[in-house]
């Protein structure tokens, strides 16, 4: 999946498929930008929703019908049904159905990541823009702030997150990468696949350790002009570290999200 409203400043020198009611058919394997057949099948549900053609408090066909229509597997269905649990647009009883809870999904996501599978499932279902890009050199403050030696250079991306069904972006994203993993790769103005997943399959180099580390921020003014929220709310900063061989960092992600468009869910399990 997750800059900072008190963030890392840098220091040194810088360089430059709808459902069918009888509808159209089977959903297609891919978008024409890889999206997976479960977000197709969630937005045209979702839009199926906002339409009015599933009101408030009815129940969406069963997972079978959908299936059947959209030419995909209960699993495709449930994953997309999933999401828009998330979302708050449906909820879902054992012997009862998928019933519609909300014809406009509430401005929120939940935001969870324990894994590196997470962060991959958290960028398939939303798209990071990347606003801007400079290449810098670490000193002071910012070196301290990524956990790196002084002088060391790195690409530095400035990004936002957001979901389809959002108005708003719900998070920006602030990306250093290691200068040896940046320098020969061709970055999408838009990325709905998780970074750390293409860096690997372009430089062939492993990201064998994520370190995540959680803290409680305010937004600064640009920080709020950016996600387009008030200065001075509160926010939620998460930092991500990924190391590959010998622990040499290569990549650091930044993310701040507003509190009013998020909520962390963790699942705690007793042994």
């Amino acid at each position: 999946m997750a800059a900072s409203a008190t963030g890392p400043r840098a220091s040194g020198s810088r360089g430059a498929g709808g459902l069918p009611g009888g509808g159209p058919g089977p959903l297609p394997g891919s978008g024409p930008d890889g999206t997976p057949r479960y977000l197709q099948l969630a937005r045209a549900l979702r839009s199926e929703i906002e339409g009015g053609r599933h009101p408030v408090g009815g129940l969406l066909p069963t997972e079978v019908e959908i299936a059947r229509r959209n030419g995909v597997s209960r699993q495709t269905v449930r994953r997309a049904i999933g999401l828009l649990r998330e979302e708050g647009l449906v909820s879902a009883r054992k012997g009862v159905g998928t019933r519609v809870e909300a014809r406009h999904a509430p401005e929120r996501v939940t935001y969870s990541a324990l894994s590196a599978t997470d962060l991959v499932e958290i960028a398939a279902d939303s798209e990071m823009t990347i606003d801007s890009s400079e290449w810098i050199i670490a000193r002071g403050g910012l070196a301290a702030e990524l956990g790196c030696r002084a002088n060391r250079k790195w690409l530095h991306l400035t990004c936002t997150r957001r979901r389809e069904s959002m108005a708003k972006p719900f998070a920006s994203v602030s990306v250093y990468i290691d200068h040896r993993l940046a320098s020969s790769f061709r970055f999408p103005g838009v990325l709905r696949t998780a970074l750390f997943v293409l860096l690997e399959k372009h430089s062939g180099e492993k990201l064998l350790e994520i370190q995540q580390e959680i803290r409680a921020t305010v937004l600064s003014a640009a920080m709020a002009a950016r996600l387009d929220a008030a200065a001075g709310a509160p926010a939620l900063e998460i930092t991500r570290r990924f190391f590959g061989t010998g622990r040499r960092l290569m990549l650091v992600a930044i993310n701040t999200l507003p509190s009013d468009r998020f909520f962390y869910s963790v699942a705690i399990t007793r042994t």
